[in-house]
C-alpha cells in the first residue's frame, strides 16, 4: 500500500467515525487555536502599548540640548544654545530609521475677533508637520512650503477656538483675525489636540498654528526651537533617537554640550519581559491542552488497532511488512492531528477577527506561529501515534486472524 493509499484509508477511517474523531481532535483544536489567539492578542496589545508609550505622535522622539558640566558643577555656556537650521533638519532626515523630522517653535499671544479675546498657545510649523503628525483638517487647507518661505500672514485655528470665536455654520476660511494686534488670514481649521476632558470642563483656551518663520519674526525667537524625530517603528525608537542626537551633536560640532533624548530602553525591555512572561504563562496552559489532546489521540488509536486486528492480520498474511503497518497507523494518527490543527487555525482566525472588533486594538496573527502550530499538531500525531502503530505492527498474522 502506497503512502497516498494509506492517507485515503486514514481519511476513510476518520470519516466513518466522525463523532469519535471530532471529540479526539477537540484537544488539538483548542490547543492550537488557543496558542494562535493568545499570541495574536498579545502581539496586538504589545504594539498598542508601544504606540501609547513611545509614539504619542507617530513615534515622536524629542531632542534636547544639554550643556556639559564644568569641574565646579556649573553648566558651561548654559546660555549659548546652538542654532538649528533647515540644513541640520535635512541631515537628520537622511538617517536610517527616521520617517520624518519636525522643527517647531512656539509663542503665546492674544487673539481678537468680533470683540472676543483669548490667550492662545501658537505653534510654529512647516508643511512637513502635517504629514508626520496626526492632524485632522476639518476645514480649509494645511500650510504649504510657500507659507513658511514667504512668511505669509496666515494661521490655522483648532476646533476649540473656532467654536469660541465663530458661530456654527459661519464661514471661517478667509476670515481675518488679530493676533498681538496684527492681522492674519485663517486658511484652515483642525481638530484640537487638547484632551477632551479639558474641553468639556472648560479649561481649554484653544490653540493656533502659524508658519514657524512668522513666529520667529513676531516673537524674536529662533525659527527652530524644538526638534522631534519621527521613527519608522516603535521598535526602533531608542536606536533612532540616540542616532539622531549623536548626529546633530556631530553636525553642529558642539564642544560645550551635546544633544540627548529620552532613554526608552528600560521601558522597552520591561515591556518585552512582561509580554514574554504573559505569553509563556498562558501558552503553557494551551500546551497542556495539546498534551491532553495527544493522549486522547493515542487512546483512540489504540482502540482503532484493537478494532482492526483482523484487518491487520489479513494484510500481514498478504505480505504487508511491519514497516508498512507501522507507517499506515502513523499516517492515520498524523492525519487526525493535522486536521485538528487546521480546524484550530480556522477557529483562531475567526476568534481573532471577533476579538479585534471588541478589543481597543487590532490582534495580529503571525504566519510563523500558524506554521509552528500546524507542524506541532502533526508532531503530536507522530509522538502519540508511535505506541499504537508499533503495537499494530507487532501483531502476529495468525493471532490477528483468530481475533474476534
Amino acid at each position: 500500500m502506497s503512502i497516498w493509499e494509506s492517507f485515503k484509508v486514514a481519511l476513510s477511517s476518520i470519516w466513518n467515525h466522525k463523532i469519535r474523531s471530532i471529540l479526539t481532535m477537540l484537544g488539538i483544536i483548542i490547543g492550537v487555536g488557543a496558542v494562535i489567539i493568545i499570541v495574536a492578542i498579545g502581539e496586538g496589545a504589545k504594539r498598542q502599548i508601544a504606540d501609547d508609550m513611545f509614539s504619542t505622535d507617530k513615534n515622536a522622539i524629542e531632542l534636547y540640548y544639554e550643556p556639559i558640566m564644568t569641574e565646579d558643577g556649573s553648566d558651561s555656556m548654559w546660555w549659548d544654545f546652538p542654532v538649528v537650521t533647515g540644513e541640520d533638519i535635512e541631515a537628520l532626515q537622511d538617517l536610517p530609521g527616521v520617517k520624518s523630522v519636525l522643527g517647531t517653535n512656539q509663542g503665546w499671544a492674544q487673539m481678537t475677533h468680533n470683540e472676543e479675546q483669548s490667550e492662545l498657545t501658537i505653534t510654529g510649523v512647516d508643511h512637513y508637520y502635517f504629514a508626520a503628525k496626526d492632524i485632522t483638517i476639518i476645514e480649509g487647507r494645511p500650510f504649504n512650503a510657500r507659507d513658511n518661505d514667504s512668511m505669509n500672514r496666515v494661521a490655522m485655528i483648532d476646533s476649540v477656538t473656532r467654536d469660541k470665536f465663530f458661530q456654527e455654520g459661519e464661514s471661517v476660511i478667509g476670515e481675518i483675525i488679530e493676533v498681538a494686534d496684527n492681522p492674519y488670514k485663517v486658511v484652515g481649521v483642525y481638530k484640537s489636540t487638547i484632551p477632551e476632558e479639558w474641553i468639556q470642563q472648560g479649561f481649554a483656551e484653544g490653540e493656533m498654528l502659524m508658519p514657524r518663520a512668522l513666529i520667529s519674526m513676531m516673537f524674536g525667537n529662533e525659527e527652530i526651537e524644538n526638534i522631534s524625530v519621527i521613527a519608522d517603528s516603535p521598535d526602533m525608537v531608542s536606536e533612532t533617537g540616540q542616532l539622531a542626537a549623536d548626529t546633530l551633536t556631530e553636525v553642529k560640532k558642539l564642544e560645550d554640550g551635546m544633544y540627548i533624548t529620552n532613554d526608552f530602553s528600560d521601558y522597552e525591555e520591561e515591556l518585552e519581559g512582561f509580554y514574554t512572561t504573559i505569553t509563556l504563562f498562558i501558552g503553557s496552559i494551551a500546551g497542556i491542552s495539546l498534551l491532553v489532546g495527544g493522549i486522547g489521540v493515542m487512546n483512540i488509536m489504540l482502540v482503532s488497532v484493537t478494532e482492526r486486528t483482523r484487518e491487520i492480520g489479513l494484510r500481514k498474511a498478504m505480505g504487508a511488512t511491519r514497516g508498512r503497518i507501522l507507517l499506515q497507523f502513523l499516517i492515520e494518527s498524523v492525519t487526525l492531528t493535522s486536521l485538528g490543527g487546521l480546524i484550530g487555525i480556522g477557529f483562531a482566525a475567526g476568534a481573532t477577527f471577533v476579538a479585534s472588533q471588541l478589543l481597543p486594538f487590532q490582534a495580529v496573527i503571525s504566519p510563523l506561529v500558524v506554521l509552528i502550530g500546524f507542524c506541532f499538531s502533526a508532531f503530536i500525531g507522530i509522538v502519540f501515534g508511535i505506541l499504537p502503530a508499533n503495537k499494530a505492527s507487532k501483531l502476529s498474522p495468525i493471532d490477528a486472524l483468530r481475533y474476534e
